[in-house]
């Protein structure tokens, strides 16, 4: 039989001894707990149902839109174009602003309808709507303006009453013309 080499049980001892003492000053770290499989489905569908409530119980954002539509008065078809007697259905939405008027010219020059202060206008749920009757031949622009400090009164023509609001800080929305033969 082979016999251990000599000082052997004191290497052992020592080693021993070392590593005790290392363990004292820094223990070794706990192994991570996991949680559960259907804890963590449970979780991550709380986290869903906790997103989709913030998501859908946000306010929609509020932005600045104009909306036409010209109304036939005869009942026969045509094209795109517009007669004198029509009329011209307006929607638009402030965005959230203070302030806001509708306005429509007639050749960019000639205001013939403001709102809020004329009858064919009236407020609807934060909205502007009007009804215009096309009485004249000519181009139709109407415009939204919207601000958070109180709008210039028109300055006689559509570009300068863009420009006025805009310097204001205002938003300014325009429709697409309408031609009235």
């Amino acid at each position: 039989m082979l016999d251990p080499p000599a000082g052997w049980e004191e290497r052992v001892l020592d080693r021993v001894d070392r590593v005790d003492r290392v363990d004292r000053v820094d223990p070794p770290a706990a192994p991570a707990r996991r949680l559960p499989a259907r804890w963590t489905w449970a979780l991550a569908a709380a986290f869903l149902v906790v997103a989709a409530v913030v998501i859908l119980r946000r306010p929609p954002e509020e932005r600045l839109a104009l909306r036409q539509e010209v109304i036939p008065a005869a009942s026969g078809r045509r094209a795109d174009s517009a007669v004198v007697g029509d009329r011209l259905e307006l929607r638009a939405s402030p965005g959230g602003a203070a302030h806001a008027e509708l306005r429509v010219y007639r050749g960019e020059r000639e205001l013939v309808l403001r709102c809020p202060g004329d009858r064919r206008c009236r407020a609807a749920g934060g909205a502007i709507e009007a009804d215009l009757t096309l009485t004249s031949r000519g181009s139709y622009r109407a415009l939204v303006l919207a601000a958070d400090a109180p709008l210039a009164p028109p300055a006689g023509s559509l570009d300068a009453d863009a420009r006025a609001a805009r310097a204001l800080g205002g938003r300014v929305e325009v429709s697409p013309a309408v031609d009235v033969e």
